[in-house]
């Protein structure tokens, strides 16, 4: 196999699977790491796939990953998500509340409701900087090492921080959500504070607009099994609402009001 039919297995791979990892199309291929990971960087650079750590992914799924991109994506799916989820939210409750637009969108819904006397625990910048000057907010901000085109912080000194503090309710985001894979995301140090906040919070509830279903990202968050609700929006493949309905998980797509809200 020449480099560019190695090149276009790469692409073919990541337009079939979603993500790819080096280490398998390495071994797939029977060629070094370095040299798959010289293909991906160059395709990388010509907008046909995106590197991500340790392998690659869809262009299109992963510009998701830049934050001033996806802030003008799907805006009222993610208002209609933020909406349902802070239903689940009574005054004087404590939140992880994770970086991400979804995330953003919930700080906003917040700053908007009548709720009072909440804690906001986040790695979110955007989410700092939402909700610093409402009174009936207290937050901590866990700080640790800043990813700027994210406004997330991660590493050993955030995971340090949550080891000391438990929380009612997490809001989590998701680069991808499906039966298989679980809850999946594309970097392994935001996934890490991720997990951490789940270990410390009662009730675990994910946020993932539509387009978020049968993707999966490099690094997996959670199973499925181990979330308790799974918050989408109603343009939801039928299909995927119905399976997803059927696992075991709360799972909320379109209006939700609070006397739906069963969970204590």
């Amino acid at each position: 196999m020449d480099i560019n039919q190695r090149r276009q297995y790469i692409i073919d791979m990541v337009k079939e699977q979603g993500v790819v990892r080096i280490a398998d199309i390495s071994h797939e291929l029977n060629v070094t790491r370095e040299t798959i990971r010289k293909d991906i960087y160059t395709l990388d650079k010509q907008g046909l796939i995106q590197a991500v750590r340790g392998g690659a992914t869809a262009s299109e799924t992963v510009s998701g990953t830049k934050y001033g991109h996806r802030t003008a994506i799907n805006i009222p799916e993610k208002q209609q998500i933020a909406q349902n989820a802070i239903r689940f939210i009574r005054d004087g409750d404590s939140i992880f509340l994770d970086y991400g637009t979804t995330a953003f969108e919930v700080a906003e819904a917040i700053k908007r409701s009548s709720l009072k006397n909440i804690t906001i625990i986040t790695n979110s910048t955007t989410v700092l900087s939402t909700l610093l000057y409402e009174k009936k907010v207290d937050m901590i901000f866990l700080g640790g090492s800043v990813r700027g085109d994210e406004g997330s912080v991660s590493g050993p000194l955030t995971l340090d921080n949550i080891n000391n503090i438990y929380a009612d309710f997490g809001f989590f985001g998701s680069g991808g959500v499906n039966l298989t894979a679980g809850v999946t995301n594309h970097y392994f140090g935001e996934v890490e504070v991720s997990k951490q906040m789940m270990a410390h919070c009662r009730i675990k509830i994910v946020l993932a607009d539509h387009t978020k279903f049968e993707k999966t990202a490099l690094y997996r968050t959670a199973n499925i099994n181990d979330i308790d609700v799974v918050i989408t929006d109603d343009a939801i493949n039928p299909q995927i609402a119905k399976d997803m309905c059927l696992a075991d998980v709360s799972f909320i797509n379109g209006e939700l009001t609070s006397k739906d809200v069963t969970i204590d």
